[in-house]
Protein backbone atom coordinates (compact mmCIF):
# COMPACT_ATOMS: atom_id res chain seq x y z
CA UNK A 1 0.00 0.00 0.00
CA UNK A 2 1.16 3.48 -0.89
CA UNK A 3 1.50 6.03 1.71
CA UNK A 4 -0.60 9.38 0.64
CA UNK A 5 0.31 12.60 1.97
CA UNK A 6 -2.63 12.24 4.21
CA UNK A 7 -2.13 9.42 5.87
CA UNK A 8 -1.21 8.90 9.74
CA UNK A 9 2.07 6.41 10.30
CA UNK A 10 3.04 5.54 13.77
CA UNK A 11 6.17 3.55 14.02
CA UNK A 12 7.75 2.32 16.68
CA UNK A 13 10.48 -0.16 17.95
CA UNK A 14 12.59 -0.80 20.73
CA UNK A 15 15.13 1.19 22.41
CA UNK A 16 18.56 0.10 21.43
CA UNK A 17 20.62 2.81 22.89
CA UNK A 18 24.10 1.01 22.40
CA UNK A 19 25.71 0.90 19.00
CA UNK A 20 27.72 -2.43 18.15
CA UNK A 21 31.22 -1.10 18.88
CA UNK A 22 29.75 0.40 22.49
CA UNK A 23 28.26 -3.38 23.13
CA UNK A 24 31.48 -5.02 22.07
CA UNK A 25 33.18 -2.59 24.32
CA UNK A 26 30.79 -3.16 27.47
CA UNK A 27 30.99 -7.44 27.23
CA UNK A 28 35.12 -7.31 27.09
CA UNK A 29 35.46 -4.82 29.72
CA UNK A 30 32.92 -7.13 31.53
CA UNK A 31 34.18 -10.44 30.66
CA UNK A 32 37.96 -9.33 31.51
CA UNK A 33 36.86 -7.29 34.82
CA UNK A 34 34.83 -11.18 35.56
CA UNK A 35 37.87 -12.90 34.28
CA UNK A 36 40.56 -11.01 36.42
CA UNK A 37 38.82 -11.14 39.12
CA UNK A 38 38.40 -14.69 39.21
CA UNK A 39 42.17 -15.24 37.95
CA UNK A 40 42.80 -13.10 41.37
CA UNK A 41 40.86 -15.71 43.35
CA UNK A 42 42.61 -19.07 41.33
CA UNK A 43 45.82 -17.67 42.32
CA UNK A 44 44.79 -17.91 46.22
CA UNK A 45 44.09 -21.31 45.55
CA UNK A 46 40.53 -21.32 44.76
CA UNK A 47 40.53 -22.61 41.18
CA UNK A 48 37.24 -23.46 41.05
CA UNK A 49 36.01 -20.18 40.20
CA UNK A 50 37.34 -20.30 37.15
CA UNK A 51 34.46 -22.43 35.90
CA UNK A 52 31.69 -20.12 37.54
CA UNK A 53 33.59 -17.28 35.98
CA UNK A 54 33.45 -18.95 32.26
CA UNK A 55 29.93 -19.48 32.82
CA UNK A 56 29.08 -16.24 34.16
CA UNK A 57 30.97 -14.98 30.40
CA UNK A 58 28.75 -17.32 28.23
CA UNK A 59 25.42 -16.19 29.72
CA UNK A 60 26.76 -12.67 29.48
CA UNK A 61 27.22 -13.74 25.91
CA UNK A 62 23.95 -14.97 25.76
CA UNK A 63 22.03 -12.34 27.07
CA UNK A 64 23.97 -9.70 24.34
CA UNK A 65 23.14 -12.26 21.56
CA UNK A 66 19.29 -12.12 22.57
CA UNK A 67 19.27 -8.39 22.50
CA UNK A 68 20.99 -8.32 18.97
CA UNK A 69 18.44 -10.53 17.68
CA UNK A 70 15.91 -8.33 18.32
CA UNK A 71 17.24 -5.69 16.84
CA UNK A 72 14.53 -5.50 14.05
CA UNK A 73 10.98 -5.78 15.82
CA UNK A 74 9.22 -2.92 15.33
CA UNK A 75 5.25 -1.88 14.97
CA UNK A 76 3.52 -0.06 12.64
CA UNK A 77 -0.01 1.82 11.95
CA UNK A 78 -0.96 3.53 9.29
CA UNK A 79 -4.23 5.39 9.06
CA UNK A 80 -4.80 6.16 4.56
CA UNK A 81 -8.70 6.67 3.78
CA UNK A 82 -10.74 3.43 5.18
CA UNK A 83 -7.77 1.15 5.07
CA UNK A 84 -5.88 0.74 8.48
CA UNK A 85 -3.33 -1.45 8.45
CA UNK A 86 -1.31 -2.75 11.47
CA UNK A 87 1.98 -4.64 10.94
CA UNK A 88 4.48 -6.27 13.43
CA UNK A 89 7.37 -8.01 13.77
CA UNK A 90 8.53 -9.08 17.17
CA UNK A 91 11.55 -11.95 17.19
CA UNK A 92 10.46 -14.73 14.65
CA UNK A 93 6.64 -13.45 14.20
CA UNK A 94 5.20 -11.07 11.75
CA UNK A 95 1.84 -10.05 10.69
CA UNK A 96 0.19 -8.00 9.30
CA UNK A 97 -3.59 -6.93 9.28
CA UNK A 98 -5.46 -4.62 7.74
CA UNK A 99 -9.13 -3.37 8.56
CA UNK A 100 -11.72 -1.37 7.69
CA UNK A 101 -11.32 1.99 9.49
CA UNK A 102 -15.26 2.67 10.29
CA UNK A 103 -14.91 -0.66 11.95
CA UNK A 104 -11.71 -0.27 14.22
CA UNK A 105 -12.06 0.57 17.64
CA UNK A 106 -9.55 1.74 20.22
CA UNK A 107 -9.69 0.48 23.32
CA UNK A 108 -7.17 1.96 26.36
CA UNK A 109 -7.23 0.57 30.17
CA UNK A 110 -4.95 1.28 32.91
CA UNK A 111 -4.34 -0.96 35.92
CA UNK A 112 -4.21 2.45 38.37
CA UNK A 113 -5.07 5.31 36.87
CA UNK A 114 -2.09 6.37 34.27
CA UNK A 115 -0.37 3.50 35.19
CA UNK A 116 0.61 -0.45 33.20
CA UNK A 117 -1.73 0.78 30.52
CA UNK A 118 -2.88 -1.31 27.71
CA UNK A 119 -3.77 -0.12 24.07
CA UNK A 120 -5.13 -2.80 21.75
CA UNK A 121 -7.16 -1.78 18.29
CA UNK A 122 -10.13 -4.57 17.68
CA UNK A 123 -12.31 -5.18 14.70
CA UNK A 124 -14.47 -7.52 14.19
CA UNK A 125 -13.83 -9.30 17.23
CA UNK A 126 -10.15 -9.21 17.07
CA UNK A 127 -7.91 -7.03 19.33
CA UNK A 128 -4.81 -6.32 18.39
CA UNK A 129 -1.85 -4.94 21.23
CA UNK A 130 -0.63 -1.90 20.39
CA UNK A 131 2.16 0.79 22.05
CA UNK A 132 4.36 -1.99 23.38
CA UNK A 133 7.63 -0.13 23.00
CA UNK A 134 5.98 2.59 24.51
CA UNK A 135 5.92 4.23 28.38
CA UNK A 136 2.60 4.79 29.68
CA UNK A 137 2.09 8.67 29.13
CA UNK A 138 2.87 7.81 25.41
CA UNK A 139 0.73 5.63 25.18
CA UNK A 140 -2.35 7.22 26.95
CA UNK A 141 -1.08 10.23 24.39
CA UNK A 142 -1.10 7.61 20.93
CA UNK A 143 -4.53 6.13 22.33
CA UNK A 144 -6.47 9.47 22.00
CA UNK A 145 -4.25 10.31 18.60
CA UNK A 146 -5.50 7.15 17.26
CA UNK A 147 -9.61 7.90 18.55
CA UNK A 148 -9.35 11.39 16.79
CA UNK A 149 -8.38 10.31 13.63
CA UNK A 150 -10.78 7.38 13.28
CA UNK A 151 -13.08 9.36 13.79
CA UNK A 152 -12.48 12.27 11.09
Amino acid sequence: MGESAGAFVFKSRPNHSLTHPQERLVFWSLAALCFATASGFAILGYWLILPFAGLEIGLLAWAFQTLRSREGDYESLVIDGDVVVLEWHAGPRSERREMNRHWVRVACGCRTPGRNCRLSVSSHGRATEVGQYLNDEARLHLAATLRSRLQG
